[in-house]
């Protein structure tokens, strides 16, 4: 049981749909295929925005935010909650950006739209700079109030780049609403398909800026100058990208997104809050403390404090003697926590029950033998 912040377990019906036939990345057939699965994705974006499928990790299409976006020298604002925004930072470093980072107060609290507003009025002439948030911290359980940062970025004419990788498909994701200019989803996670393609949803105003900005982004596979260019001139004969694609991957995504949208999105929300909420339930009942404060909590991943002691031990046996799978710390964190996936397939409430009984045996052994 993978219960862990991702990937999950892929959708028997996605997994299944692998077995198909390989289709070509290009040709009639597979442009419909793709303009398809583009659709069902807006549907879960809830926008009307051009949304590009890119056959790589999330990692590298945060990336594309950052070399599309960033020119060298100029500022970034990046919001930092737990490892996974830190590493945001770094690339922005990379790519000669200079990162401007606002930080939650501490980790296992939010970044505050008030911080990010006094950010972007501190800095001279921010318009047309960009901003870089997650929606969900994986590494803390935490999420954060992207709605009301967005705003902030709207108002102020900052482009907003949003990555929604561990919420996609599990928690509410408006990119029209909130006026998101850029946004990441994610396959694997809580959408239920399968590792290797990244959806990604882009605004004219990106668009805009990536051409104005062309003269200063290097490569190819990561410039949003190249991809138009495909989209634009091979996109009717069925070739909308600069690269060959992972078909079966894609149609898998297919499968997975016509899963969620049958469960219904607000549906499908509430199963990932109820879910979330019975794993920090039971959590507390085993005696661990929530790492998380309360009015920021995750609902596809559960974080709680972990004795060192016992950290390592847990999860070797939960995966020697149970086959369940959960995650430890990361950088500063590590040893201190212990984090939990419930998301798309594990989202269910017979795989938190099973989970936290293994956990309640497993740590009552570990008490018995420390003592």
């Amino acid at each position: 049981m993978l219960m862990i912040p991702g990937p999950s377990e892929p959708e028997p019906e996605a997994l299944s749909s692998l077995s198909l036939p390989i289709l070509p990345h290009y040709g009639e057939k597979w442009g419909k295929v793709y303009t398809e699965t583009a659709g069902k994705l807006q549907k879960v974006f809830r926008t009307s925005n051009e949304v590009i499928i890119v056959p790589a990790p999330g990692q590298a299409c945060v990336e594309i935010a950052v070399a599309n976006f960033v020119r060298k020298g100029q500022e970034a604002f990046v919001c930092i909650n737990g490892f996974f925004s830190e590493m945001i930072e770094e690339m922005v470093r990379l790519y000669g950006g200079k990162p401007v980072v606002i930080r939650s107060r501490k980790y296992g609290s939010a970044v505050r739209a008030e911080d990010v507003k006094a950010a972007i009025d501190n800095s001279k002439d921010s318009v047309g700079k960009c901003l870089l948030v997650l929606q969900n911290e994986t590494s803390t359980g935490v999420v954060n109030p992207v709605r009301e940062i967005l705003k902030v970025c709207h108002e102020k004419g900052v482009l907003s780049v949003l990555d929604s990788i561990s919420a996609f498909g599990g928690m509410d994701v408006r990119v029209d609403e909130w006026k998101a200019d850029f946004c990441i989803g994610y396959p694997s996670k809580a959408l239920g398909g399968v590792f290797g393609a990244v959806p990604i949803s882009v605004s004219g105003e990106c668009w805009d800026v990536a051409r104005r900005n062309a003269e200063n982004i290097c490569g190819r596979f990561l410039n949003l100058n190249v991809w138009r260019k495909f989209i634009d001139e091979w996109g009717k004969w069925g070739h909308p990208h600069p690269t060959s694609m992972p078909t079966s991957v894609i149609v898998a995504m297919n499968k997975a997104l016509d899963l969620v949208l049958s469960e219904g999105l607000e549906n499908r929300y509430e199963r990932h809050r109820g879910v979330a909420k019975m794993m920090r339930d039971g959590l507390k009942s085993l005696n661990l403390e929530i790492f998380p404060s309360e009015n920021c909590v995750s609902s596809t991943v559960s974080v709680a404090k972990i004795d060192p002691r016992y950290d390592e031990r847990l999860r070797g046996e939960l995966a020697r003697k149970y086959n369940i799978l959960i995650a430890g710390g990361l950088g500063k964190l590590r040893g201190r926590i212990i984090r939990i996936g419930h998301m798309g397939t594990s989202a269910t409430f017979p795989a938190v029950s099973i989970t936290l009984e293994a956990i309640g045996s497993v740590l009552q052994n570990l008490s018995s033998s420390v003592r």
